[in-house]
């Protein structure tokens, strides 16, 4: 008798056991995809005050669009639109790409595996972002003089300091925002890595 009690003791002992390790992985993977969204929510958040301001710098220039007499220049501001409302959209979809990786519904090989391949495709995006900036920085500066009524070499110095200037600003900032990032992706993996341990 004694022995039959506590086998089903034991038993009742070992599914509650089971049952309280399953509901600590469920918490854990509940507290480690809150974590992950928030990570993803610094560069999400960053991302959606810059798809505002590409925004409204489109919107400047097609309202002023008619103060533009020459078709080159012309050209220039309906590119740099293009670049305004493009740019945002890629970049928002690849933080989205990012930020929807399950972490219950995959192993930890496969969120491993998708969070890099996702990592490498975003970091490859921003690259292209900074890349078309910098075009879009060589075609707006025309467009912002001719709306201003005013000739690129009208402005004194522009070649020889204003222009440089604007580069390296740019690329400093660009710099920056790319070292952000990587240093919030680099957290996330190490986050994610320690899920096994």
């Amino acid at each position: 008798m004694e022995l039959e009690e506590m086998k089903n003791t034991w038993g009742e002992l070992s599914k509650r056991v089971e049952k309280q390790e399953i509901r600590t992985n469920q918490l854990i993977e509940k507290i480690t995809q809150k974590n992950y969204n928030s990570k993803m929510n610094i560069i999400g958040y960053s991302e959606f005050i810059g798809t505002i301001i590409c925004y409204l710098g489109a919107s400047y220039i097609l309202m002023n669009f008619t103060k533009i007499d020459e078709v080159l220049i012309q050209v220039f501001a309906g590119i740099s639109v293009a670049l305004l409302f493009i740019l945002p959209v890629i970049s928002l979809k690849s933080v989205r790409a990012m930020k929807n990786i399950s972490i219950s519904s995959n192993t930890y090989l496969e969120i491993i595996n998708l969070f890099g391949r996702q990592k490498i495709r975003f970091q490859k995006l921003q690259k292209l972002n900074v890349a078309l900036g910098l075009f879009f920085m060589l075609i707006i500066l025309p467009v912002l003089a001719a709306i201003q009524g005013k000739s690129l070499d009208q402005i004194p110095n522009f070649w020889t300091l204003i222009f440089p200037i604007f580069v390296l600003f740019f690329l400093v900032f660009s710099w920056w925002v790319l070292k952000s990032y990587n240093k919030v992706l680099s957290a996330t993996k190490k986050m994610l890595s320690d899920i096994n341990n």
